[in-house]
């Protein structure tokens, strides 16, 4: 569909499940078939400030990923991108200029608040100034709002009108813990849509907690946005707590309804060579736990900490004790805490 792009996070959203520890040889193997999907951006990783190891997809330098992905054959038309994230960036310094390597995108969690000694502070700002030094260095930028539903109306344009000064690529609507209706994600879209230049896409990163992020994916495509819409989606959906967008459903659906030409056929041999053997070791997908975390708008790091540990009833009394800022500020402390009140 010509307004319609499909980013392939596979690798790096996929890697929460493990550690970003594939190995050397899958992340090689697995970026060839994806290259093979014909997806139009292929994500290979973190940019993170911590030691590089070849076995893993986080990286501190831009080198690292163009060796990674020198031997590929990607088409002409597949862009590469990585990401970066307010809470722990990389330093800008570390960053090579975008002439050095072959990477075309960075794209940047960006948070809208942050603790400091306690207290709440606005982190926009910052968030900003960090992604203009990815522009200056001549990068495509992709503004990723963590959790895009905890903006008001009214904090959404203010957000979505001081990053497009950047000319950004793209500003997303990110349903970080899976808690967003489509109507919600619908309403932001249209949001943005109306605030933002049309050469500016728009793009969505759905988790899966409730299990609604292909009939929202679906229901954006329909939408017939006039500019160009990302969509961001993974291999059997690997990734963070309930995962993501399924990259074989969304591509198959685009291939039947729209005429598309994505090759699922790779997909199939990523599952059978890596993600079935994984399934049996990390966890991802439908879960109760992480429906319940997400019908209380709580941080899905609950669910991890409390599966195996409480029932689902449990579970939601936990929640239900829990203040705001403890549904959204995880600690296994705050877990332990919340857990002993369940049995009150």
């Amino acid at each position: 569909m010509e307004n319609i792009s499909i980013l392939d996070c596979t690798l790096r959203d996929g890697g929460y499940v493990n550690d970003w520890s594939f190995g050397g040889k899958a992340i090689s193997d697995i970026l060839h078939k994806l290259c093979r999907t014909n997806v139009d951006i292929l994500e290979v990783g973190f940019l993170r400030d911590e030691p590089y190891i070849s076995d893993r997809v986080v990286f501190n330098s831009m080198r690292q990923v163009k060796e990674l992905c020198s031997g590929i054959d990607r088409n002409n038309n597949m862009k590469l991108a990585v990401m970066a994230e307010i809470s722990r960036p990389i330093p800008l310094e570390m960053i090579e200029p975008a002439g050095a390597n072959d990477t075309d995108i960075i794209r940047v969690i960006v948070w809208k608040t942050k603790k400091i000694n306690g207290k709440t502070v606005d982190a926009l700002q910052e968030s900003y100034d960090y992604c203009r030094g990815i522009v200056n260095k001549g990068y495509k930028l992709c503004i990723q709002p963590n959790r895009t539903d905890q903006y008001s109306d009214l904090e959404f344009r203010n957000m979505v009108e001081m990053f497009s000064a950047l000319s950004p690529m793209a500003i997303y609507v990110v349903d970080s813990w899976g808690t967003m209706y489509s109507n919600q994600v619908l309403h932001y879209m249209d949001m943005a849509d109306r605030l933002l230049r049309k050469d500016i896409s728009i793009g969505f990163h759905g988790h899966n907690n409730m299990m609604q992020a292909f009939s929202t994916a679906e229901k954006i495509v329909e939408r017939r946005y006039d500019r160009n819409i990302i969509l961001d989606a993974s291999v059997y959906g690997i990734g963070r707590g309930a995962g993501n967008l399924n990259l074989e459903l969304i591509t198959r659906y685009l291939n039947e309804v729209h005429g598309c030409n994505y090759d699922i056929e790779p997909m199939l041999e990523i599952y059978d060579n890596y993600l079935k053997e994984f399934k049996k070791k990390y966890e991802w997908g439908s879960s109760m736990p992480y429906m319940v975390s997400a019908s209380f708008g709580a941080n899905p790091n609950y669910a991890a900490y409390y599966n195996n540990k409480l029932s689902a009833i449990q579970m939601k009394k936990a929640f239900q004790s829990m203040t705001a800022d403890d549904k959204v500020l995880y600690s296994d402390a705050l877990a332990q805490r919340y857990q002993g009140k369940c049995y009150e």
